[in-house]
């Protein structure tokens, strides 16, 4: 078997892949073709693609994404010697710091690899209807002139230059403002719709405005602000969670400010 780059011909191949409740992952796959700062693999065995996985670059930190081995294969190692190669190439590439988000099956394969856990996400379904009784008018559109600040807060609160991902998103994004300073932002066309605020009432007013039609959320346990919320507005929590894990140096990102992460992949 043999490690070799993934391209978008081979979308056509990955179908036998998909995990059960998981989003569709070709969309992701295609993605990463796409991105340059996207390093996606294919574990190949007689022509057959057995594993796919994925290595995100920012400036000095990485993410690895959809580690997906064919349920056939699994147990041969095949997913903790695509971590491995991922992770050296993050380290060829100037990163100090790899991280993931893990599901309580592939986390001990992380682990044998030297990940370790830094943080929880809670996983929550909607289950009746929420309707606000306004939305503040701090919410607005955000225009050019904000984006100095959404990279400057974003670096703030996750502790990474992700200016490759999130730059293609602001024409689409909603920030708060408050007395001309501008506390929280959410991009709803990146993954799941990230919300990201320096103050409570940002990223509550940001929530209202994305949970009235949203109905799946995911945050970090650890922002009980932003859960209260939402177990007070038509939602409850899912029994499985999803692990933070970090290869190296752990970035000093800031949970209780992520009042909605962007997804499995890029945290």
């Amino acid at each position: 078997m043999n490690i070799e780059r993934f391209n978008i011909r081979d979308l056509p191949f990955i179908g036998h892949l998909q995990p059960a409740g998981w989003g569709d992952i070709a969309p992701n796959m295609l993605g990463y073709c796409l991105q340059d700062f996207c390093r996606p693999i294919k574990m190949v065995d007689k022509q057959r693609i057995v594993g796919v996985g994925a290595l995100i670059l920012h400036v000095d930190s990485a993410w690895l994404a959809h580690i997906i081995v064919d349920e056939s294969y699994r147990g041969r190692g095949i997913g903790r010697h695509m971590v491995e190669h991922l992770v050296q190439e993050a380290l060829i590439e100037g990163c100090s710091s790899v991280n993931l988000i893990a599901t309580d099956l592939g986390a001990p394969v992380y682990q044998k690899v030297g990940f370790k856990a830094v943080g929880h996400y809670q996983f929550l379904n909607k289950t009746a209807d929420y309707v606000p009784n306004n939305i503040s008018e701090c919410v607005r559109a955000g225009g050019k002139e904000y984006h100095q600040q959404v990279l400057e807060m974003d670096r703030h609160i996750t502790g990474e230059d992700r200016s490759a991902l999130i730059g293609s998103h602001f024409h689409q994004a909603v920030v708060y403002e408050e007395d001309a300073a501008l506390e929280g932002y959410y991009l709803p066309t990146l993954g799941q719709g990230p919300i990201y605020a320096i103050t409570e009432r940002a990223g509550l007013a940001l929530m209202e405005l994305k949970y009235s039609h949203a109905q799946v959320a995911v945050l970090p346990q650890s922002n009980t602000v932003g859960l209260n919320f939402l177990l007070q507005s038509g939602f409850e929590k899912r029994p499985d969670t999803a692990i933070r894990m970090v290869y190296g140096r752990e970035t000093l990102w800031r949970p209780t400010q992520i009042f909605s992460r962007i997804g499995g992949n890029y945290g």
